[in-house]
């Protein structure tokens, strides 16, 4: 059979380790200042946070352009005569990447590109791209197409969630008023971020340090669905306390993960969660 190669975006949070391991190919989104623009990954997460303290803003953040995506899947195509790319893309209710992609390959006759609208995004992209990969190499012999119906399947069932540890990032932004930034922080409360068809939706507040609403989050996630034990995700923004992030991987242990990952969040979901967010992924039962 021809070769699988399973690509994804920057944003996904993935570790070197997996990325190298499996032979998946990024491309990077863009974090864009007041007058450089840098891709996601080039420069260290406390870069954005320094930029925050000095000026009280966040930089934006850009998707990938169609021409990038052109570009990216010639080139492996170049590389990998005769091989099938599999991409796993940023959810589509989240950026424009998705769209750009779609753009990116009309008309290209010499790339063979299968888009997967993953409908999530950070370590919920991470999951079905390693999803991705498991299934790859399950299925030796299934064509492309065939491997592409098998991920796209899974879509719907990747459950993904975050913990803002405050408001401050998603308020400079633009993402909630500065009125319930301020009145989030006196009351202490953390709002829920759900990825839901694709969006992130506000779904529940706690109230407290995140010392004290993690567990609180990772018994809620747990017990809103029916999930596979396989595989957990726990995504955490650079600030966030190691001792959290120690607790919650015990805490999916006990309760009968085969596999919890901790991926650490890049530049991209860094910029909009802001500084110790937590998220958490997972896939139900199916």
């Amino acid at each position: 059979m021809n070769k699988i190669i399973i690509t994804t975006e920057s944003c996904s949070d993935l570790t070197k380790e997996m990325i190298d391991k499996n032979n998946i190919y990024i491309i990077p989104m863009h974090i864009v200042f007041e007058t450089e623009t840098f891709a996601d990954g080039t420069i260290p997460v406390q870069f954005i946070y320094d930029y925050f303290e000095k000026t009280k803003q966040v930089p934006k953040t850009s998707a990938v352009n169609p021409s990038e995506f052109t570009e990216f899947f010639e080139k492996i195509t170049k590389e990998n005569e005769g091989a099938s790319i599999i991409h796993i893309g940023y959810s589509s209710e989240c950026s424009c990447t998705y769209q750009n992609a779609v753009i990116g390959i009309s008309e290209r006759k010499n790339v063979n590109v299968h888009l997967i609208d993953s409908k999530n995004v950070s370590g919920g992209a991470a999951n079905l791209t390693m999803l991705a990969v498991k299934l790859r190499n399950e299925n030796p012999n299934a064509t492309v197409v065939e491997l592409t119906e098998k991920i796209k399947a899974y879509v719907p069932h990747i459950v993904t969630s975050f913990l803002p540890d405050h408001l401050e990032y998603l308020a400079a932004g633009g993402r909630v008023s500065n009125a319930a930034a301020i009145g989030a922080t006196i009351l202490r409360i953390k709002p829920r971020i759900d990825i839901i068809d694709g969006k992130l939706v506000a779904t529940k507040k706690y109230r407290g340090s995140m010392e004290r609403v993690a567990i609180k989050f990772a018994e809620d996630f747990l017990h809103s669905r029916e999930l596979s034990r396989e595989a957990i995700y726990i995504m955490y923004a650079l600030g966030a306390d190691e001792n959290i992030i120690d607790k919650m991987k015990k805490y999916f242990e006990e309760k009968g993960f085969k596999h919890v990952v901790i991926l650490h969040t890049g530049c991209v979901m860094s910029t909009h969660g802001g500084q110790g967010a937590l998220g958490i992924s997972a896939v139900e039962n199916i």
